[in-house]
């Protein structure tokens, strides 16, 4: 379930309306007239708190960048070098970049 805000343009009433995200194209009547409000954009909270868990690592940013002498890159597979040494593969279609 979302919390979406509304508001009237005939009476200027702001109000809150929680509903499934699947619902966010049906009309929504101003609870104040009854006229069709408008989907307006709200502000956005979190309400929580964020804290390191036991097992967290450092951030990949914080990496110091040595090298741990596994290559997971994919660049090589059984000795036979990799067309797409840029670290993924391509489908049909090709290389688009």
């Amino acid at each position: 379930m979302a919390l979406y805000e509304y508001l009237c343009p005939n009476c200027d009433e702001r109000f809150e309306k929680r509903m499934p995200m699947s619902d966010v194209l049906q009309l929504v009547p101003c609870p104040s007239c009854g006229k069709k409000a408008q989907k307006i954009i709200g502000n956005f909270a979190v309400v929580g708190v964020a804290q390191e868990a036991t097992g967290d690592g450092p951030a990949p940013w914080e990496d110091d960048g040595a090298d741990d002498g596994d290559d997971a890159s994919g660049d090589e597979v059984s000795g036979v070098d990799d067309p797409t040494p840029h670290g993924h593969s391509h489908g049909p279609g090709g290389h688009s970049h």
